[in-house]
Order: C-alpha cells, then sequence, then structure tokens
C-alpha cells in the first residue's frame, strides 16, 4: 500500500482558559476541547520521484510551506529519513480562521497516515513532531474529547465524556490567533491570571452532569469581540432561537450552539442553513482516531 485517505476531523473548544504569557511568547492555556463529524478528506501518497505536492479542492488554502499538511510531512521525511516523495491531496470543507483547527488537524492526518504508511517512527517519536507543527496538533493526533495544557502539547484523554450536537455559524471573517492573543495582553495588563477558578475534573464533571448550564468558557472571546464587534450578533442569533449554551470556539470566528438532544439542534440548524450571510453546519462530537476511507 503506497497511499491512505483519511478523515480529518475539525474541533470544538469546550472551554479555554489564557492562564498568561510565557517567556518563550506563548500563552499558558488550559482548554477542553471535543472532535467533531465535519471533516476533511486527506489522501497521502508515497512516491518515488522525491518532493512535497500539495493540491486541493474546497475551499481554498495556504500552498507549498505555508501549509502544515506540507510541513508535517516535510518533518516526518527528515526525522525517518525517508528519501521517498510525498503526495498530499486535501478535500478542504473545515472553513480555515475559524477556531475550527482545519489545518492542524491535516498536519495532524498527513503524519498518522505517513507513518501507517511507512511504519517509519515509533508513537513516542510521531507524536513529538505534533508540537512544533502547531497548537492544535497533539490533540488532533488522538481526535478525541481531552483536556489540554501548555500551549496545546499536554493531552489527557477524557473518559467518558458526553458527545455533543453543535450548530456551528461561520461568518465570513478569518480571524488571526496572533492578533486575538495580543488583544488578549492588552486587556490583561497584570500578564497573569489570578489562579484558576476551578480544578480541571470539577469541570469535566460538570460537563457528565449537567443537562443545562453547561461550564463553557472562552477566555479569547472578548479580545476577539474587541477586534471584530460583529461576532457577538452571531452569538445573539443563536440565543434569540433559545440556544442556552452558546460559545465561540478557539480565538473565532465560529460561534456554536451545543445540545444534548439531537432533535433541538437539528431544529435550529434547519431553520437557519439557507442563511445568506454566514455558513451554517450541524455536527457531532466524535471519539476515535482518523478514520480510513
Amino acid at each position: 500500500m503506497n497511499s491512505i485517505t483519511l478523515l480529518s476531523p475539525a474541533k470544538i473548544n469546550l472551554t479555554l482558559e489564557v492562564l498568561g504569557p510565557r517567556s518563550d511568547g506563548y500563552h499558558e492555556i488550559r482548554t477542553i476541547m471535543q472532535p467533531i463529524d465535519l471533516f476533511d478528506h486527506v489522501e497521502i501518497e508515497i512516491t518515488d520521484e522525491g518532493g512535497i505536492e500539495l493540491s486541493s479542492t474546497g475551499i481554498e488554502i495556504p500552498s507549498g510551506n505555508d501549509n502544515l499538511a506540507w510541513k508535517a510531512a516535510d518533518a516526518f521525511l527528515k526525522e525517518s529519513g525517508i528519501d521517498n516523495g510525498v503526495k498530499i491531496f486535501i478535500r478542504k470543507s473545515i472553513p480555515p480562521g475559524a477556531g475550527l483547527g482545519g489545518g492542524s488537524g491535516n498536519a495532524a492526518a498527513v503524519l498518522t497516515g505517513l507513518n501507517r504508511l511507512t511504519g517509519a517512527l515509533s508513537q513516542q517519536k510521531l507524536d513529538s513532531l505534533a508540537p512544533a507543527l502547531g497548537a492544535d496538533v497533539p490533540f488532533f493526533m488522538r481526535s478525541v474529547t481531552a483536556l489540554a495544557e501548555g500551549i496545546g502539547e499536554k493531552i489527557t484523554a477524557i473518559k467518558n465524556f458526553p458527545l455533543f450536537y453543535y450548530v456551528l455559524l461561520v461568518p465570513n471573517l478569518h480571524i488571526s490567533t496572533a492578533d486575538v492573543y495580543k488583544k488578549w495582553d492588552d486587556l490583561n495588563k497584570t500578564g497573569v491570571k489570578e489562579g484558576v477558578d476551578a480544578a480541571a475534573e470539577e469541570i469535566i464533571d460538570r460537563f457528565r452532569d449537567a443537562e443545562r448550564d453547561f461550564p463553557l468558557r472562552n477566555d479569547l472571546e472578548d479580545p476577539a469581540a474587541a477586534l471584530h464587534p460583529e461576532l457577538r450578533a452571531f452569538k445573539d442569533i443563536l440565543a434569540s432561537l433559545d440556544a442556552k449554551d452558546v460559545l465561540m470556539t478557539g480565538s473565532g470566528s465560529a460561534v456554536y450552539a451545543l445540545f444534548t438532544d439531537e432533535r433541538e439542534a437539528l431544529g435550529i440548524y434547519d431553520y437557519l442553513k439557507t442563511s445568506p450571510t454566514f455558513q451554517v453546519f450541524f455536527a457531532k462530537g466524535i471519539k476515535g482516531w482518523h478514520r480510513i476511507v
């Protein structure tokens, strides 16, 4: 076998706490993420020609070494010492710049796919390549609901966590993560948050036990809205339809409503899905590795 196709999921941040800046320029975070069944298709082929070739259809993506999937292939080839080439073809469905982690998921799919094709690296060595590619890439190496800490590289899978339903609104707005964190710094002049409100296990238990009033939290929401005030209007759209649990994911621009009842979620999705002003997706939380198509 010299080719493989993987489903590369998006993710939702159920919580995202920014604990403060680090000396290396990054920020210490604590976040609970859940992968969802909104997928890109990532086809990976080992070739004899050498070099890395990246192409795509669907939503336009960066090309060459500006793309995380390309960087992942490059990192894998250098670490493994393999002198073959790699062709990557991405059918892109996950909107970029929306806080859904599509590019990071693609990078994780490339690492996973190349190692399945070659068996060149141990899982430990493969996982060690992920953090340098992006903060969300370690999470997507497993694609299970997890607590991520540090800058996102410390991953703890959460057992027996509920899989929720989501209605996502994605404005035609690409938000820079770097700009949002810079704005967070501006709004938090002390630079360090005064402690953590609750222990991680307590927050996780509240998600397991609650039927409403889930402990959703995103410390990047206010900075993102300060840069793009129109974001609040999209949350208001969901709230106006009696969605109780509404939040922005990641650094934006996507906002979502969370549901435990599929019919309730589908009712709101059906009402909004023909909107000409934003994209609407219905999704469910998933568990498990990248699925082979």
